[in-house]
């Protein structure tokens, strides 16, 4: 592997390899700087040292890679195997406590059971450790609002830092300031806010200053000046934005690997807000970001059909999957209390029903409380749990029988998870559905939506799956969890089962894996130049835009699109207070004895298409009119095909500016070029 010329050669003289990374190719480069090794060497030994017998193979591919290249340190060797021996005992133990305590969390199970649910399950100091090489920067638009995206990219940080290697987290304002450094600072880490953002009207929310999210337009000099000064050796970037392609441009004048990771259905999302008639427009400026990206890496192969079949991402970019971890210690059904259940005002013969999740249109809160509604109109015996916050809290708030407690993180959150006993999520817009993999290690049965989170579950083993936006099979399945306990037991030794798969360090750990193959594929494939590698996924759906990240004429339509923003919100919120405004005068009119007899108030309202401000609704009114959240509106065709068009022509515009612009950038070089030899014979002569 070679390094990137922006390595700071006083923290980095040397790549350590991964257990996954060849040797390297100059054997004689390596004995030379043997006595710069010997410090990162003794390091890694002492974390072998704690390594399980559970990851003995990976560790023997390790000590292969170290001896090929330091071949008169056969020591090493011997303390690998003394570290896996020392270590038997103690994980044994580990294990049995572990065991235990979920078994008497289940009082009924079979110990059998228990004992497979619990299996392979390695203990965090277990794990084994090696050195991480790289200065990753992570470009994310919103790092202090904490959701899943951010706490994925928070997990990736970790990793990296835990294996000596270094990260800067690129980001705007969005959130609190006080999550920036949530467990400390290091001094390997560095966070650059970006001087060029703006906020996004409605996504801000006025009870909750935590989750406003700003727009990253453009990278200053300030900000190239501070990355230019960590001097990153691999760019990851995580939101296909406008700085997006500002950090594609800085990686490809600088020679830098560039590779992302795929975390939201942005496109998707568009349905839920009535906004269709953008999801062209969006899904051709993705299309554009991703086509520079090395490689893609997407959560699930759900994901990864759709973006192939709907899209054609597979013809722009290498789409890869990399899914997500979680600490099984954290999440874990040994952390049920019944303190905790007993605070809440919670039986302990009621069954919990667990919603976790920001409280949005997309994550379908109103599929959930029509669920509990109907549960609790029925006279069932149950206490529904909301973990979560967003626009619909209040309505959320007055649900029967629902204890709202805002967000939650850390131990409170896993003990939230764990005192539960069914998780309800009919979210249809999660990638891969981090909070549906915490509820399963917390050992609970799910009831998800089949496509997005239906991988993290066995249908009919662990859970449910069901079909997207039918409220009547949520409804019947978490009817049948609540009414039979055995069932629900059963379901829960599953659920944990199946979770041991996704333990969080392993997938960590893969991602660093991930940015030495894109390395090594940049440097010996592509030889460190973009070009190449652009040529190889050119064809007729790719590049659309041309192979200029960002031209002058795409800046100038970001630039419209991105300040015409504020102005349509605005107009929009206007309409509705004027509807609001129309709704309270036709209110007062009705009152007047001057209304037909032959006609109601609610036939009069309908006939003049007037329905009720959201903020003036009942939660009655909400569960009849089903205007909570909103099964995504049907898409006008005509409108579609006439946007699809006008993005066509758009795009073709741009390709022809940024080709034209490639060839006056080229016939100035020339023309540099001959005044330049032309002065150096005039002088030789």
């Amino acid at each position: 592997m070679s390094s990137s010329p922006h390595a700071d050669a006083g923290n980095q003289s040397f790549i350590f390899p991964s257990p996954t990374s060849s040797p390297l190719s100059n054997p004689i480069a390596c004995k030379n700087q043997v006595s710069d090794l010997l410090s990162p060497l003794h390091t890694c030994n002492s974390r072998i040292e704690k390594a399980t017998t559970s990851t003995m193979s990976a560790d023997n591919s390790f000590h292969g890679s170290c001896h090929s290249i330091l071949h008169p340190l056969n020591i090493f060797n011997s303390k690998i195997e003394n570290g896996t021996t020392i270590t038997m005992s103690a994980d044994t133990t580990t294990e049995t406590s572990v065991d235990s305590s979920f078994e008497s969390s289940c009082h009924s199970q079979d110990s059998d059971d228990l004992e497979c649910s619990m299996i392979s399950i390695p203990s965090v100091s277990s794990l084994p450790r090696y050195c991480c090489p790289h200065r990753v920067l992570i470009y994310t638009t919103c790092y202090n609002v904490i959701d899943g995206v951010t706490l994925t990219v928070r997990k990736i940080e970790a990793e990296i830092l835990d294996g000596g290697g270094h990260v800067c987290i690129l980001t705007t304002r969005s959130g609190s300031d006080h999550n920036t450094n949530l467990v400390g600072t290091h001094p390997n880490r560095t966070v650059v806010f970006l001087d060029k953002a703006v906020p996004i009207p409605f996504l801000n929310d006025e009870n909750n200053p935590d989750c406003s999210y700003y727009l990253g337009f453009s990278m200053s000099n300030q900000d190239k000046e501070k990355i230019d000064h960590f001097g990153p050796t691999i760019c990851h970037i995580t939101v296909p934005d406008c700085v997006g392609l500002d950090v594609i441009q800085y990686a490809r004048q600088n020679s830098l690997p560039l590779m992302g990771t795929y975390h939201s259905n942005i496109v998707d999302y568009m349905d839920h807000y009535g906004l269709f008639w953008l999801k062209p427009i969006l899904a051709a400026f993705f299309a554009h970001v991703y086509n520079f990206l090395q490689a893609l890496y997407v959560p699930t192969p759900y994901i990864k059909r759709k973006l192939i079949q709907c899209e054609k991402l597979n013809r722009i970019t290498n789409l890869q999957i990399w899914g997500r971890g979680i600490d099984l210690e954290t999440f874990s059904p040994v952390n049920r209390s019944n303190e905790f259940r007993k605070k809440l005002g919670i039986l302990p013969d009621e069954v919990v029903i667990l919603f976790v999740g920001r409280l949005v249109v997309e994550k379908r809160p109103d599929i959930f409380a029509n669920v509990i509604r109907r549960l609790h109109r029925e006279g069932h015996h149950f206490k529904a749990l909301v973990v979560g916050a967003g626009p619909y809290e209040n309505e959320i708030k007055k649900l029967p029988n629902t204890i709202y407690m805002g967000w939650q993180s850390g131990e409170d959150l896993s003990i939230a998870y764990a005192s539960s006993d069914i998780f309800l999520f009919p979210s249809a817009l999660e990638t891969f559905g981090n909070v549906t993999l915490e509820a399963a290690a917390s050992g609970l049965p799910l009831v998800v939506e089949e496509d997005c989170s239906g991988h993290l579950v066995l249908d009919g083993m662990s859970g449910f799956t069901c079909e997207k936006g039918d409220e009547s099979s949520f409804y019947e399945k978490t009817l049948e969890l609540l009414t039979n306990e055995r069932l629900r037991k059963s379901f829960s030794i599953q659920s944990r089962r199946h979770s041991l798969k996704y333990e969080m360090q392993t997938l960590m750990r893969q991602m660093t894996d991930n940015y030495t193959a894109v390395t090594d594929e940049f440097h010996n494939t592509y030889q460190a130049n973009h070009i190449m590698r652009d040529l190889e996924y050119k064809n007729p759906d790719s590049f659309r835009a041309g192979m200029s990240p960002r031209p002058a004429l795409l800046r100038l339509v970001e630039i419209l699109v991105v300040w015409s923003i504020p102005a349509i919100w605005f107009l929009y919120l206007s309409y509705h207070n004027l509807r609001k405004k129309c709704s309270s005068a036709w209110k007062w009119t009705t009152s007047v004895s001057f209304i037909p007899a032959d006609k109601s108030v609610s036939s009069l309202e309908k006939e003049w298409m007037v329905e009720p401000y959201a903020a003036d609704r009942t939660s009655a009114d909400l569960a009849a009119t089903r205007t909570l959240s909103v099964e995504p509106k049907e898409e006008n065709k005509c409108v579609r095909n006439l946007m699809e068009l006008i993005i066509s022509i758009l795009l073709y515009s741009i390709k022809i500016q940024s080709i034209f612009m490639v060839k006056v950038r080229g016939c100035a070089d020339c023309i540099t070029n001959c005044t330049r030899q032309h002065k150096d014979s005039r002088y030789i002569k």
